[in-house]
């Protein structure tokens, strides 16, 4: 380079600098056409292709979906980790109302770290809150139509309930309006969104957890908004939305799903159903747990399922509390062993101290599970009467008898009674690896919701014989106690 410029400042090249002349054809090139306006040229392409690719996508996100509805603005989210696109539960279509649900972490700090994201709480990923039955399943069931409330939410499409062997109640549909906090009709805050035809109508109350979606345009861009309202079913078939923030929004009915028959007493005022409908079994909890503190409590299960009722997989729900704007997050667990098939854990909740609802909790059991009953036709009492001496003798050899059993691994509140969750954890707290459903359905023959020391303590092997039936001549008195009677009184005059 220095040589160039030496060359260039002298006025005459020297002699022995000889310059060669050009002997290629091809032109050097004019100011309109040359390398450097080719390269410009080519970048210029690929923007604009990539600027029309952008147009083409913002067009598509500039579509709302029928299902929701907008309004407002709102900030964008942000980027979605790769923990959460690469999730164990995938994620639902955004654009559906049956979505995803994040349930972020409230009493408890942690649920699953994101291992991109060292030190941070992704929460738990719920897809639940709508329930989707196959084809399969809804063969034979009975469609009935649900009447809207008037002058208050609007359907997207049709609104209806399915009736499973005359028992079990699945809703389907979607509403769009506003859940109130509270029902002042006058002002326009009407909380009763559609009424359930008189064949489709509970027992008694029932509270459900649901979700309710809006979508806002911001700048072209479609923004969701998740939120949980509280859903509550009258006897007289009313179906009621409440909610803290009063939104409106797109909210997806089939988070109601009850049984309008009765069951098996689970723990409190928690009932179990089930029904076999073709090559599958529903299983449907319906009731609250009373009050107490869940975030010390969390360590042990608050109910316990049978072995005919084993979930497929690991399940999470999201449930109604008693408290205002309260939630629950609670686990279903698949287990296997002594009779049992389950477990339900309590994971966080809006409240540490309130009385969940477990109804809307619904599920298939898994293929497994089928050949399984709560009670075995093929075991005749004299087989069941021997199954729990044996039992007895069990407790016995452990704790030296059966009263000291009942207070050390039954009864531990000492209410006198336990019920079916109490009773399978007082099984696995004694080191029993029997069937803990039959031994249950065994002692509780009357099919109640508890049992007591006197129905587990008593002789099974040689029960008390039943009174034979008095015959005519048994109930005739004898000549002495004919006799006997006439003592003390008057002989009269001869």
């Amino acid at each position: 380079m220095a040589k160039l410029l030496e060359f260039a400042s002298m006025p005459v090249l020297p002699r022995h600098v000889r310059l060669t002349p050009r002997e290629t054809k091809v032109s050097r090139g004019t100011e309109e056409e040359n390398s450097w306006t080719k390269r410009q040229r080519h970048w210029r392409n690929i923007k604009a292709q990539l600027a029309q690719q952008a147009a083409e996508k913002q067009a598509q996100q500039r579509e709302k979906p029928l299902t929701l509805i907008g309004g407002g603005e709102k900030p964008h989210l942000p980027p979605l980790p790769k923990s959460l696109q690469h999730a164990q539960i995938p994620a639902k279509d955004v654009e559906q109302i049956q979505s995803t649900y994040h349930w972020r972490p409230c009493q408890l700090t942690e649920h699953v770290y994101a291992a991109d994201l060292p030190g941070r709480s992704l929460g738990t990923y719920v897809n639940t809150l709508s329930y989707d039955l196959g084809k399969e399943t809804l063969q034979g069931a009975k469609p009935l139509s649900i009447r809207l409330a008037p002058d208050n939410f609007t359907a997207q499409g049709s609104v209806w309930c399915y009736l499973l062997e005359d028992s079990f109640i699945q809703c389907w549909g979607v509403v769009i309006g506003t859940c109130p906090k509270t029902h002042d009709p006058e002002n326009g805050r009407n909380i009763q969104i559609c009424r359930l035809p008189v064949e489709a109508r509970p027992r008694r109350g029932l509270q459900f957890a649901a979700l309710s979606r809006e979508a806002y345009d911001v700048g072209g861009h479609v923004t969701y908004t998740s939120s949980r309202v509280t859903l509550t079913v009258t006897p007289d078939g009313w179906i009621c939305g409440h909610s803290m923030r009063e939104m409106q929004g797109a909210i997806d009915l089939s988070a109601i799903r009850f049984c309008k028959t009765g069951g098996l007493s689970l723990t409190d005022e928690v009932t179990l159903h089930t029904v076999d409908v073709g090559s599958s079994r529903l299983v449907c909890l319906q009731g609250h747990l009373h009050e107490c503190f869940f975030a010390s409590d969390s360590k042990r299960p608050v109910a316990i399922l049978p072995e005919s009722c084993r979930p497929k997989e690991v399940l999470h729900f999201v449930t109604s509390g008693s408290g205002p704007g309260g939630f629950h997050l609670v686990q279903l667990r698949p287990q296997k062993g002594s009779g049992i098939g389950g477990d339900l854990m309590w994971k966080d909740g809006v409240w540490s101290h309130d009385q969940v609802h477990l109804t809307g909790i619904m599920y298939e059991v898994n293929a497994d599970a089928l050949e399984f009953s709560f009670l075995d036709a093929s075991w005749t009492p004299e087989i069941l009467r021997i199954f729990v001496a044996e039992f007895q003798r069990f407790l016995i050899s452990k704790f030296g008898s059966i009263d000291d059993a009942w207070d050390e691994a039954f009864d531990l509140d000492g209410l006198g009674a336990v019920n079916f969750t109490q009773f399978s954890m007082g099984c696995k707290k004694a080191g029993y690896v029997g069937n803990a459903t039959r031994l249950w359905a065994a002692i509780n023959e009357d099919a109640g919701a508890e049992i007591c020391l006197e129905e587990l303590a008593r002789d099974y092997l040689n029960p008390p014989a039943e009174p034979e039936p008095e015959s005519e001549m048994t109930r005739r008195p004898s000549l002495a106690q004919a006799l006997s009677g006439l003592e003390g009184l008057p002989i009269p005059d001869a």
